[in-house]
């Protein structure tokens, strides 16, 4: 059975192993999911070098070796990317991780699209946390 990959970013090791439970527990038969931690050294390279790494087998986990050695990055927001186009299992993961994580509507969830497997990390985490904002000030506008 295919996996489906995901990289966080601002979650703890706790908050991904409750969302990951949560993931079985909701989703029995659905396809594994791979968690990947984005490291200060993902940072420089493009969304689909990492994609393409992982899918070969690399270690990209701070545990392991390559492009993930080192801490995890520092950031403002709780992130969670998705690498599949299947709706339903984006909203699989999506439920999983806000049933169990603390304010659930400050967690930022993005599927990883073509244009975005061009992007350095951190563009496209400059991406997601602007975009996140410019909908939190809409919101509360319309308030």
């Amino acid at each position: 059975m295919e996996s489906i990959l995901c990289f966080t970013l601002g979650l703890s090791d706790e908050d991904i192993k409750k969302g990951e439970a949560s993931y079985i527990a909701m989703n029995p038969e659905a396809p594994k999911l791979d968690v990947i931690v984005v490291t200060e050294a993902m940072t420089g390279m493009t969304v689909g070098e990492i994609l393409e790494g992982a899918m070969a087998g690399a270690k990209l986990n701070s545990a392991g070796l390559g492009p993930g050695d080192g801490p995890a990055l520092c950031h403002q927001y709780r992130v969670v990317m998705v690498n599949t186009m299947d709706r339903e299992q984006v909203l699989q993961v999506m439920r999983s991780f806000r049933a169990v994580l603390p304010d659930p509507r400050d967690l930022i969830f993005a599927v990883i699209t073509d244009t975005a497997r061009t992007w350095r990390f951190a563009e496209y985490i400059g991406h997601l946390t602007a975009e996140h904002e410019f909908m939190k000030a809409r919101n509360a506008e319309k308030k």
